[in-house]
């Protein structure tokens, strides 16, 4: 099964659209690497209940060295149930492309991954080509430097709906979706209206996104369709599951779903 297909069996087993982030912080954690593990341990057991995918994103990780790899593939190993998302927003040449997709696919063994679509068509397709694993391509980011280049016209549309048509043509294999920030309602609205890619939602809980507009503007039906992404909010919570199964009924109720 596809990772769009496990995240839509998820999504409607859990009667959830909530994606964990894992992004551990070594100033807010003691104990390293191994301490990271521990709080991310415990973050997953009281929040996969609650959610249909956990998204590390590669930087945390990465911070630590060696042993931040090491542990991400231990806790990614302790919930084989849920998919992980690598967040990493690889973006680079044909032949680079071709080592992270192998590097996020094969040996880290995520199910999914955020791509930059700077480079181009070609680029994207060495992530695309592994037609069970579901690709994000960033289109409309959720930082607040996004307008600076995302929203530059050319032929008469900004570029982040050209991105999301470069990424309808890369769907052959449907294992294509876009990353849509709550902090664009709107933006999420146009780039709705002009395609129906599984949406990819950050920018909720820390970074103050608007979950009842993005909600509304993404959900099409589709239970992959509106996956959105909180992290800093959950992860350092007094009670994650808590802040987890909160955040959970928020948004069916934006979606209208049922609990």
């Amino acid at each position: 099964m596809g990772y769009f297909d496990r995240l839509r069996a998820l999504s409607t087993d859990r009667s959830t659209l909530l994606c964990v982030g894992l992004d551990p912080d070594p100033e807010r954690i003691e104990g390293g690497a191994a301490g990271a593990l521990r709080l991310c341990r415990e973050v997953v057991r009281q929040t996969e209940e609650h959610a249909c995918c956990f998204k590390p994103n590669s930087a945390f990780w990465e911070q630590y060295g060696p042993d931040g790899w090491k542990v991400l593939m231990e806790l990614r190993a302790e919930a084989p149930e849920t998919p992980f998302l690598f967040d990493a927003k690889r973006g680079d040449m044909g032949n680079t492309m071709n080592a992270y997709a192998r590097a996020v696919f094969v040996t880290l063994a995520m199910d999914a991954a955020t791509v930059n679509p700077y480079m181009g068509g070609d680029s994207i397709e060495e992530f695309t080509r592994y037609t069970d694993r579901g690709v994000y391509v960033v289109c409309r980011s959720s930082n607040p430097g996004a307008s600076d280049l995302q929203h530059l016209v050319a032929d008469g549309k900004p570029l982040y709906m050209h991105v999301a048509e470069l990424a309808s043509r890369l769907n052959t294999a449907g294992n294509v979706g876009l990353v849509v920030g709550a902090t664009a309602p709107d933006q999420i609205v146009e780039v709705r209206r002009s395609t129906q890619l599984p949406f990819l939602i950050p920018g909720v809980g820390a970074q103050g996104g608007d979950i009842e507009g993005s909600v509304h503007g993404a959900w099409n039906g589709d239970p992959a369709s509106c996956l959105v992404s909180a992290s800093r909010s959950i992860m350092f919570a007094k009670s994650p599951g808590r802040e987890a199964a909160n955040l959970r009924l928020q948004l069916n109720a934006a979606a209208g779903a049922r609990i």
